[in-house]
């Protein structure tokens, strides 16, 4: 009985021993086995024969280098068979500024948002990406984001006053007199503010409350100067008619070539004027139609009056 185990066991071991071979010499001749295989690069296929018994045996064999941000369609541990296809995609070198530092980077050349997702980039909603987000990435792209944010803020500013000026016949001619100083207002101003990067490129205001008005600067000047040699105390333009035919004026003298009608409310009867195109005159008379800023001015003759017309001419109140 021991012999006839001792038989048994001895079949069982030269089964196994085989095996064994025969499995060895599969590996053998699988590895020593010349495999066709489709190798894509860039989108560029060629065909290749080779005994490599893995995927990385094959690059190595074919000189391809990979980078981790490259493609490869199979890993590099896999047994290689015959008929494979294999695609590699290189990733392809860029730049990348922001955040104030510049990056020598690689990715697939895939949109600038997939490149930047790959590196874990984050671009907020108002930051400007330069090239768009939805470009593609190619060799050598410069990628800028700027980064873009706002903030509010609350100032202080001073309000200008206004100059007000007033016309004086009192002063010398030429000169003038500040009559009451001027003082600066002031606002409280709420703002909007963006920034690019750290740096203000916008500002809006919100709200604009005032803190103290401004105090209006008055100042007076002269309306005296000098016409025909004569010193006069102010002038304002009026509409100037004409009239003749002789007759008494409302001051009792004799209507003649030198006196005016005027508005009494305007100018006084018996003011000295000097009248741009008639002259020296004197205000004597008065006349239903003369309101306001009018006058009507002797001619001796109704061609005269015809040559003069209506016409706008500045007055000039003569110093007494």
């Amino acid at each position: 009985m021991a012999k006839l185990i001792a038989k048994y066991k001895m079949v069982l071991l030269c089964a196994g021993l085989l095996l064994v071979i025969l499995g060895l010499g599969w590996l053998l001749l699988t590895q020593l086995a010349t495999k066709d295989v489709s190798l894509i690069v860039d989108g560029d296929q060629a065909q290749c024969e080779t005994n490599s018994y893995t995927v990385g045996e094959l690059l190595e064999e074919q000189n391809i280098q990979l980078v981790k941000e490259d493609f490869i369609s199979q890993d590099t541990e896999e047994v290689l068979t015959d008929g494979a296809e294999i695609e590699i995609i290189k990733a392809v070198p860029f730049t990348l500024q922001a955040d104030g530092k510049k990056q020598s980077l690689k990715a697939l050349p895939e949109t600038v948002g997939e490149a930047l997702e790959y590196h874990h980039v984050k671009v907020g909603q108002a930051d400007k990406v330069r090239p768009g987000l939805d470009q593609r990435l190619t060799a050598g792209t410069e990628v800028v984001i700027n980064r873009i944010t706002t903030k509010t803020e609350q100032v202080l500013e001073d309000v200008a006053f206004k100059t007000e000026t007033k016309g004086d016949g009192d002063l010398p001619a030429g000169t003038v007199k500040v009559v009451k100083k001027g003082k600066k207002g002031q606002d409280r101003v709420t703002y909007k503010i963006t920034y690019s990067d750290g740096k203000e490129i916008a500002r809006k205001e919100l709200e604009r409350e005032t803190v103290e008005k401004p105090v209006a600067k008055v100042v007076a000047r002269s309306t005296r100067g000098t016409v025909g040699g004569v010193e006069y105390t102010k002038k304002f333009t009026v509409k100037a008619y004409s009239y003749t035919g002789g007759g008494t004026t409302a001051s009792g003298t004799k209507a003649r070539e030198g006196e005016i009608a005027v508005d009494p409310s305007v100018i006084p009867l018996g003011t000295r004027v000097y009248v741009e195109g008639y002259g020296f005159a004197t205000a004597e008379d008065t006349g239903g139609n003369i309101k306001g800023n009018t006058i009507d001015v002797y001619k001796n003759s109704e061609s005269a009056c015809r040559n003069w017309g209506v016409r706008y001419v500045t007055i000039y109140i003569l110093s007494d």
